[in-house]
């Protein structure tokens, strides 16, 4: 059976990403200082450290130029030092989404429990039905904000060569 249009545009969109990824960041080319020698000296270094030290998270080291974590099956070719911090603001954006997302499941699931114990409780007393009422429309509107999705502003911190 014949490809249409769009399954052709397709393959050619799959087979240009994979070839961009295999050919690394095009940075890479140009950079003279490894990104282990530059980091230590980058003013907001210190700053990357307190903040992970303040939550318990040992702060990388960037003593070598080297990623001793690559591996050859990722499809991605080996960039040292800048290849390891580009996947460490990956994980760490990872880690926080899923953190962000089981605390808000967890609250999430704290507020219907109070929600469930509200409407069970006895609301025959009108001033008890009434600030009951208020407490689950207050409590819903917390949940509201649960359900919203947040955006933080990066740095690019990966090219392709694309615009």
């Amino acid at each position: 059976m014949a490809k249409t249009a769009a399954e052709y545009q397709r393959a050619y969109r799959e087979r240009k990403a994979e070839l961009a990824k295999q050919a690394g960041d095009p940075t890479d080319k140009i950079s003279k200082l490894p990104f282990s020698d530059y980091v230590t000296t980058d003013g907001n270094w210190p700053v990357v450290e307190e903040v992970l030290d303040c939550v318990g998270v040992t702060p990388p080291a960037f003593d070598a130029d080297d990623d001793k974590q690559w591996r050859e099956e990722w499809g991605e070719p080996y960039r040292a030092s800048i290849g390891r911090a580009e996947r460490m603001v990956g994980a760490f954006l990872d880690a926080a989404s899923g953190l962000a997302d089981a605390i808000a499941r967890y609250k999430r699931k704290e507020i219907d429990r109070v929600i469930a114990d509200l409407e069970a409780s006895d609301m025959n007393v009108p001033a008890a039905k009434k600030k009951a009422l208020a407490e689950i429309v207050r409590l819903n509107r917390i949940r509201d904000q649960l359900d919203k999705q947040v955006r933080w502003s990066l740095s690019q911190w990966k090219t392709t060569g694309e615009n």
